[in-house]
């Protein structure tokens, strides 16, 4: 009996440095700041998402090759996609 609470004594104990280990780094960190030049979490991109016409693939539009069929552009994800596309009837 006196061995599980003794061990039980050490687990606590471990948790307990562990959790005054990681407020002390978080608490030396916000008193450093972030380091010089960094601009923080750069923010999402958000677009509108077209398929690939060869292979069916999802892309941004902003992102996205085209190719250019009869008066119509279209958007592909690929230069492979591009040329198979150019070279369909």
């Amino acid at each position: 009996m006196l061995r599980v609470a003794l061990v039980l004594f050490l687990v606590l104990a471990v948790l307990l440095l562990l959790r005054v280990l990681r407020l002390a780094l978080a608490a030396a960190a916000a008193f450093f700041g972030p380091p010089a030049g960094s601009r923080g979490p750069s923010p999402a991109i958000e677009g509108e998402m077209v398929r690939d016409q060869v292979c069916g693939a999802w892309v941004d539009r902003r992102l996205a090759l085209a190719v250019r069929r009869g008066s119509e552009w279209l958007p592909v994800c690929s230069e492979k996609c591009r040329g198979e596309l150019e070279t369909r009837p």
